[in-house]
């Protein structure tokens, strides 16, 4: 008896339908556009620049202008430091148990959760010294900030819709560009994400997120079906081909 080996299974043809129910995928794969939250949104801190008083004394940061007092930057004589208030927390190093304030990279994403050991202390901090008497003060310096450092940090702070995470930029100056010894530093700028409780790149001002052009993405769109029903006749035009000649 003659065994019949069967022949492989043909792979499954997606018919036009469901190639095109695809090309959303294909379009985004195309133009470079990953899918985004709609609502998620960097939003600037309008309340900076910051920095402590000229004379002996504290300025309040309210990040989103809600009228509550999130951080509070401080003239002590001669030295300049920050505090936290309320529930409002800087990132700081895994290794720090408190006065911490950790010096970020562009990119890291600022989060409940971090990587690389970063995180949240539970309790707020009341004495974070940035500088002392026109040098580095020392839990800025024991975190790797030096005087005349531009760099990056990262928070949280609280409002009515929930916690929410940010970036903020501190020019480290000291006695220099006509600042007094005891101003020491300045809260250059920050932007924080619009969504409580969602995450946010260092650096992320929102204008990075590549904006789509209707007409584009329609000509795209076109190209792509376009090409998809093309192939499909020429698929059809084959099989009547083979029929025939059967």
């Amino acid at each position: 008896m003659t065994m019949q080996t069967p022949e492989p299974a043909a792979p499954r043809r997606m018919s036009l339908a469901q190639k095109i129910a695809l090309t959303g995928g294909v379009g985004a794969a195309i133009t470079g556009i990953a899918p985004q939250s709609a609502d998620a949104t960097p939003i600037q801190s309008t309340t900076l620049p910051l920095s402590p008083p000229a004379t002996t004394g504290t300025t309040s940061w309210d990040v989103d202008g809600d009228g509550t007092p999130d951080f509070r930057l401080n003239n002590f004589t001669a030295q300049a430091s920050l505090t936290e208030l309320g529930s409002a927390r800087f990132v700081v190093p895994g290794s720090r148990a408190f006065e911490g304030f950790a010096r970020l990279t562009a990119g890291f994403q600022v989060a409940a959760t971090m990587t690389g050991s970063f995180k949240f202390l539970n309790a707020a901090q009341n004495y974070i010294s940035i500088t002392n008497v026109g040098a580095i003060g020392y839990d800025a310096g024991a975190q790797g900030w030096a005087m005349g450092d531009i760099g990056f940090f990262g928070f949280k702070f609280t409002n009515s819709s929930g916690v929410h995470y940010g970036w903020g930029q501190i020019n480290i100056h000291g006695a220099t560009g006509g600042f007094v010894i005891a101003q020491g530093f300045t809260l250059t700028d920050a932007y924080y994400n619009s969504v409580a409780g969602a995450a946010i790149a260092v650096g992320d001002t929102g204008s990075a997120v590549p904006e789509i052009d209707p007409a584009a993405a329609g000509s795209v769109m076109s190209l792509v079906i376009g090409s998809l029903a093309m192939l499909e006749r020429r698929r059809k035009l084959r099989g009547s081909a083979a029929d025939t000649a059967a």
